[in-house]
């Protein structure tokens, strides 16, 4: 006789792998844990690093923020002091009416005014330079210029004709240092220029305030430890703090594309800048990566030691570990395998043994000893089975017994011509058939209400014209799941503990409408509805309502409601439970109607 062969392994390992368990628990160790464990550690901390160095740059970056903002308070102050000067009686007397005052009267007058702006703590943070030319042939400045005052050729200046032009803009512009070189050395300052206007809107004068910039970076960055440059759009340094340079020769280099505000990395700096919009300059400040970073750098050093320690640690206890298993492991495979070829029959000796190997002996001695009587047990249990098959057998009897007794009322009333008997027992046997069928609990909403709809035939031979039955269906809910004789129990309570009392004909009207991913039954009657309970008298509702609220219960775990509402003439009762379509993909056609199954088919 041939032997069939061995299945092949469902995954083969590759010859490099090591051939015994404790070579194989190290490996695995190593792959499935130790690596990925590396990994995780180096990832996580490259992302708090990642997050501490931008929090870093985010802390140098509102700095520069902060600067900006108030150079650009600085400026909006220095444009208020323009309508102060506008809106001082003393300055537009004089620069309206010139002839009413002497020369050193009005010089007088105009140098108080700007002494008073100067020494101005609004201002205070760097001068600014104030030209008026009125329009009598008067130049007054608050400065020493670089050539002396002409008013033939102030008129000329750019500055002149910006400040005439209508209507007025508030926009700064740079113009080339006109002050003495004692005053500022700066190469270019900001300037704005403006009609200065009286109350009827008409021009008296014009006007020129310039910011020098460059102090003001100056005095900005003063105290600063870190390198500030003041750049154009080009790049080109126009000022640095730490040498002050202003020859404009310096270009920075790797400058990438600014926006707004930001930072990047160039070189062995982190530059952090922000522009400055109204002056189209930028404000970059230089900060060495090992100075801003130092904190980070030792951390990643601390952490990487500790990493290396530890795996090192890790690998030595995984070798002694993988040897205190795989060693008392290895005698007991010899001593299991003489066992499988005693047939189990063995006991393996317990002394030597510590610990979980110990157990594990143990255990295995317990094994052979309870598996004789685990065997004596399954067969009983097997024998227990089939006598409990053959009960439930013999108990499908007596029902089958029942269906055929009701099948042979059925053709006995039609013979003697008893048709209300035999559509009595056709119901009947529809209800009973549903009952018995223990293998299905939900059924289709349309077979539910032709239960309920044989039910209340049989209801309507006991109780003639005393209800009227109403459907209300929403359209597409006939293939919904709900529980089987559901609705039955309710019609039930409805016609004994709610129609009985009433004077007059009673309606019981069923609805059933989705709603929200639920599905909604509602069972409503006009009947006595609820009443205190008395001393001999029995209250709605009746025993099926709690037993339907348990198999709602049971069936959906708690996405079910019943509730009992108390109507002015009747009860509603309302349940829910989730919304389950379980549409065929055909519907039979029927030409006419069938015949009972559970009467018709019985034997």
């Amino acid at each position: 006789m041939r032997l069939p062969p061995r299945r092949q392994a469902w995954f083969k390992l590759p010859d490099w792998a090591p051939k015994t368990l404790k070579n194989r628990l190290f490996l695995a160790f190593v792959l499935l844990i130790l690596i990925p464990h590396a990994g995780l550690n180096l990832y996580n901390f490259n992302r708090v690093e990642g997050v501490l160095r931008k929090q870093t740059a985010d802390q140098n970056l509102d700095q520069m923020i902060a600067m900006n903002k108030s150079l650009e308070d600085y400026l909006n102050v220095v444009y208020k002091t323009v309508i102060l000067l506008e809106q001082d009686a003393a300055v537009a007397a004089v620069l309206q009416n010139p002839g009413q005052y002497d020369s050193l009267q009005r010089v007088y007058l105009i140098d108080t005014k700007f002494k008073s702006i100067m020494n101005s703590l609004f201002i205070s943070l760097s001068p600014a330079y104030y030209t008026i030319a009125d329009f009598t042939g008067h130049v007054y400045a608050s400065y020493q210029p670089y050539e002396s005052l002409s008013y033939e050729r102030t008129v000329k200046e750019a500055w002149y004709a910006k400040a005439m032009r209508q209507p007025a803009v508030y926009e700064w512009s740079w113009e080339d240092n006109y002050t003495s070189r004692d005053v500022s050395r700066s190469p270019q300052l900001l300037s704005y220029a403006a009609a200065l206007k009286s109350a009827s809107n008409t021009p008296f004068a014009a006007l020129r305030v310039s910011v020098d910039i460059y102090e003001w970076f100056r005095i900005a960055t003063e105290f600063s430890q870190e390198t500030y440059l003041l750049l154009d759009q080009g790049g080109t340094v126009l000022a640095d703090n730490k040498t002050g340079r202003r020859l404009q020769t310096d270009v920075l280099r790797d400058l990438p594309d600014l926006k707004e505000q930001g930072y990047y990395v160039s070189g062995s700096y982190l530059h952090i800048y922000s522009k400055l919009p109204r002056l189209d300059k930028v404000i970059v400040k230089q900060v060495p990566l090992n100075v801003i970073y130092a904190e980070v750098d030792k951390l990643k050093q601390s952490f990487f030691t500790v990493s290396v320690s530890l795996t090192l640690a890790f690998i030595t206890i995984t070798l002694l570990i993988s040897s205190a298993i795989t060693k008392p492991l290895h005698q007991l495979q010899r001593r299991m395998a003489d066992a499988v070829d005693r047939r189990f029959r063995v006991k393996l000796p317990e002394a030597n043994r510590r610990g979980e190997v110990l157990e594990l002996t143990r255990a295995f001695n317990r094994m052979m000893e309870d598996m004789e009587e685990l065997v004596q047990r399954l067969k009983v249990e097997e024998r227990k089975k089939e006598a409990v098959r053959f009960q439930v057998l013999l108990s499908q009897t007596n029902p089958h017994f029942l269906l055929n007794t009701l099948n042979t009322v059925k053709w006995l009333a039609l013979v003697e011509q008893q048709t209300d008997i035999a559509d009595i027992c056709v119901s009947l046997g529809k209800l009973l058939e549903a009952g018995l069928n223990s293998e299905l609990e939900l059924i289709h909403v349309q077979d539910e209400l032709q239960l309920v709809k044989s039910y209340v035939h049989i209801q309507s031979f006991r109780y003639k014209q005393l209800f009227e039955m109403r459907y209300e269906t929403e359209p597409g809910l006939e293939y919904a799941l709900i529980p089987k004789l559901s609705l039955q129990p309710l019609v039930e309570n409805s016609i004994q503990h709610g129609l009985m009392e009433l004077d007059g004909e009673g309606l019981i009207t069923i609805r059933a409408y989705a709603r929200g991913g639920s599905l909604i039954l509602e069972v409503e009657d006009n009947g006595a509805g609820i009443k205190p309970r008395e001393k001999t008298g029995r209250t709605r509702p009746g025993i099926g309502i709690s037993n339907l609220r348990e198999r709602l219960e049971l069936l959906f775990k708690g996405r079910s409601a019943l509730d009992i509402v108390p109507l002015a003439q009747g009860t509603l009762i309302r349940f829910s439970l989730p919304l389950l379509l379980s549409k065929p993909y055909e519907a039979p056609v029927r030409t006419s109607p069938p015949d009972d199954p559970a009467i018709a088919g019985g034997e």
